[in-house]
């Protein structure tokens, strides 16, 4: 992550009637460099303690000119409702910088993105990369909301599909429409039928919204036999907490960061990160919720469990990789490294 800096906010820009597109501004002379579908880290004094908050950037960088955040307020949300209701132009907000992997691959022809409510916002930067910069790609978007008035950028697609046709295809799926007309929800079955057409050698498939959208497009491409390198996922929900060790023993947990090594004590039900920032060792970290990979880490020795609903991808769970904000030791000791 990079080093502190406090961002001044341009402009607050209504989406809907409980979103909100935040444009920032770094520092004189300060860049903050970042990829199309990755996320910006935000620290808040909230609640008498500092909070820190991952959000995906609706911006596209060679295209945009401001760095732009997309936030939907959240019922009892402690940052969202300060951010969609309070913030003005003027305003002041501390960053950790730019990351995520939940961005465009090489080699991608055919984009088929699925998004539900503030799911669109990192889809929304790769889809305007795509169009102005891949030349080759186009892009099917299957869109799940509530009804018309509840979608995030509904102009701004409407344009873009009408600047790019033949290359932008807009799907919008409406659970309760306002016209009183049937819903539609994106359940396994539908996910087959606008899934199986589009599925091709060079297709690549983007999931961000709700878990329950998620897992049903995941069985869907399961069944279509869509290889894991092809399904990208960003995952905005906090994973669900696994079972503490079984053993009932404190584990050992040695991290390797920033050329140091650093040793401690992890309890039974606390993950690592907790552990580790009780111990004065602050490694990498964000939304602590296992969306943004922000504390990702590799494993070298031992075994570490992570609740499900995780953001790292089949591929990365094979190469040993994890989230020390939602890992929890499995083994008396284990070792990791923090590239």
């Amino acid at each position: 992550m990079s080093k502190m800096l406090n961002l001044k906010v341009v402009a607050v820009e209504a989406e809907t009637a409980d979103a909100v597109t935040i444009h920032l501004k770094p520092p004189f002379m300060r860049k903050l460099d970042y990829l199309a579908g990755q996320y910006l880290s935000l620290e808040f004094d909230a609640a008498g303690t500092p909070q820190r908050r991952a959000y995906s950037l609706s911006s596209t960088p060679g295209l945009d000119r401001h760095l732009s955040i997309t936030v939907k307020r959240v019922d009892g949300g402690l940052v969202s409702a300060r951010l969609v209701e309070q913030l003005t132009a003027g305003d002041r907000v501390r960053s950790l910088g730019t990351s995520g992997r939940f961005v465009l691959a090489q080699g991608a022809r055919h984009l088929v993105m699925l998004a539900g409510g503030s799911g669109i916002t990192p889809i929304f930067s790769i889809i305007k990369q795509a169009l102005h910069f891949e030349l080759d790609s186009r892009i099917t978007l299957i869109y799940c909301n509530r009804n018309r008035q509840s979608v995030i950028f509904a102009d701004k697609l409407d344009q873009l599909a009408a600047r790019y046709p033949g290359r932008l295809q807009v799907i919008h799926l409406f659970s309760r429409p306002e016209d009183g007309s049937a819903g539609a929800r994106l359940c396994q079955e539908r996910a087959m039928e606008l899934l199986a057409p589009l599925n091709g050698e060079h297709t690549h498939y983007y999931l961000c919204g709700p878990a329950g959208m998620m897992q049903q497009a995941r069985e869907a491409l399961r069944s279509l036999q869509v290889a894991d390198n092809r399904v990208h996922l960003e995952n905005f929900v906090a994973p669900v907490k696994p079972a503490a060790a079984p053993t009932g023993l404190a584990s050992q947990v040695h991290l390797h960061l920033q050329g140091r090594e650093y040793s401690f004590a992890v309890s039974p039900g606390q993950t690592i990160l907790e552990a580790a920032l009780a111990q004065g060792v602050e490694p990498p970290f964000s939304c602590r919720s296992g969306f943004c990979t922000a504390c990702v880490c590799t494993r070298l020795t031992g075994e570490v469990e992570m609740a499900e609903g995780h953001g790292l991808s089949p591929a990365e769970l094979k190469m040993g990789q994890a989230l020390m904000c939602v890992g929890y030791p499995k083994t008396a000791e284990v070792r990791l490294t923090v590239d």
